[in-house]
């Protein structure tokens, strides 16, 4: 399962790591199958947020996160979570 992770705003490497292990969890829970994922953070235009943008196997979709950088990791695999469980039902 490729999972690929870019967030070259977050320089913190604990949490650039702690971001990269709730993907994969997330990823694996819903989709444990040989599809490709892309992933990628940065800071939104406004300066108020996270664009979160999510690639996968006929799914792309970019979404603002608002939040500290410490629950980053929370807050995207919650939206990893949302996203892939609503896929599932469909």
């Amino acid at each position: 399962m490729p999972v690929t992770i870019s967030c070259p705003q977050v320089l913190d490497a604990a949490t650039r790591a702690a971001l990269a292990e709730s993907v994969r969890t997330s990823i694996k829970r819903w989709r444990p199958s040989f599809e490709s994922w892309k992933f990628a953070l940065f800071r939104s235009q406004s300066g108020k947020g996270w664009d979160l943008a999510i690639s996968g196997p006929r799914f792309r979709k970019v979404f603002t996160l608002t939040g500290p950088l410490d629950d980053l990791p929370g807050l995207v695999s919650a939206h990893i979570d949302a996203i892939l469980a609503q896929r599932r039902l469909t």
